[in-house]
């Protein structure tokens, strides 16, 4: 008879785990389910929006929607005589690119508005911009949105085209594909950038499938551009997958300005021996972020992507993505390296007024989903 009750037990847990795993993950907001830790098997629910919005806030919204001659749908939503301090932007092919973690369900823009929702800004000085290569993100985005009171949303629809637009996700890191799939994203990035950039002072990317930020490292990025208006002009955070250790993005790094061959003009016919000893040589944020705390900023030659503030009076001074190598180019052929964000970096630096990128110090990072 004991053995019974435990065997029923048993059933009855498992029961239970199966019924609130499909109860939860159809949920009318999306959120992912993931049992993963202990936190998020207890149901954690989404983060509440924690400011007042303005009496009568939604009333006084502006909105625009149409298709331009290059074939793109936009949505705009505004209100008018607002001064929002920060614009965030983020690319989406589809449905799947906000990814998901291990046994969980997948993301959605709700998971990426609820991420921003965990920096504790005030969304009413707050700018959002986005872009997908997918119809049924755009409804789903201007949808989602609806609800926040964002002093600007900007979401753009384009058809994906080109060589690189089959490419599964889970193969968009190998090697032979980079090329063409990062000059693609370098085209999508400034369109998005442009056409978004109103009069904010900053700007933050923030890739789709990054699922956590650090406390407060958005108002660290902005104080300090604020506090080094004359050097600090991108700023760029140590990305994790779950484990701690995990690092995930690889396109920040410094150079070894010891390491012969990098520094001072190459000859085209030792562009892929430079490449080769670049990657050999270059210091990468997990060795670069060692012994330093949370007030530090460390220099870098090289960006990544997955969360990359920028200060935007360099964008309106011409600074944009590189859609191809652009350290090395001749007239007719292309460079060695510095393609995308590995790239903007070198192009800041052509200004000469000494603007340059950094990188985050301490305990500052986010974190990437878990699928690749």
């Amino acid at each position: 008879m004991r053995y019974s009750y435990a065997r029923l037990g048993v059933i009855a847990a498992v029961v239970f785990i199966v019924f609130s795993t499909f109860f939860y993950a159809s949920l009318p907001d999306d959120r992912p389910f993931s049992c993963r830790t202990l936190k998020t098997c207890g149901f954690q629910p989404p983060p509440e929006y924690p400011h007042e919005v303005p009496e009568g806030f939604f009333n006084n919204t502006e909105e625009e929607e149409g298709q331009w001659a290059d074939g793109t749908l936009y949505y705009r939503r505004e209100v008018p005589d607002t001064n929002p301090n920060v614009l965030f932007l983020t690319l989406n092919k589809d449905a799947t690119a906000w990814g998901k973690d291990f046994l969980s369900t997948g993301r959605s823009i709700q998971d990426f508005v609820n991420l921003l929702i965990t920096t504790d800004l005030d969304f009413t000085a707050v700018s959002l911009g986005v872009m997908t290569a997918s119809r049924d993100e755009f409804d789903a985005i201007k949808r989602e949105t609806q609800a926040y009171p964002f002093a600007r949303i900007s979401v753009f629809f384009q058809e994906a085209s080109g060589p690189d637009t089959n490419i599964p996700y889970k193969d968009r890191h190998d090697p032979e594909v980079q090329r063409q799939r990062r000059a693609r994203l370098s085209i999508l990035r400034n369109y998005l950038m442009l056409r978004s950039l109103q009069d904010e002072p900053h700007m933050v990317w923030v890739n789709a499938d990054i699922a956590e930020f650090s406390p407060g490292i958005v108002q660290a990025m902005i104080g300090h551009a604020e506090e080094r208006p004359g050097d600090v002009g991108l700023i760029t955070a140590r990305c994790s997958k779950y484990r701690p250790d995990d690092d995930y993005d690889h396109n920040a790094w410094s150079l070894d300005r010891d390491a012969p061959g990098l520094l001072g003009p190459v000859a085209e016919k030792d562009h892929e021996t430079a490449a080769l000893r670049l990657g050999n040589t270059r210091h990468h944020v997990d060795e670069l972020v060692k012994g330093t705390n949370d007030d530090d900023l460390i220099p870098l030659d090289s960006v990544g992507g997955t969360i990359l503030y920028i200060r935007s009076s360099l964008v309106h001074r011409g600074v944009t993505f590189p859609p191809f190598y652009v350290v090395g180019t001749m007239f007719g052929h292309d460079g060695w390296v510095g393609i995308e964000t590995e790239g903007i970096c070198y192009i800041v630096q052509q200004l000469g007024d000494g603007a340059g990128c950094f990188l985050l110090g301490g305990s500052h990072k986010v974190r990437h989903v878990d699928s690749d």
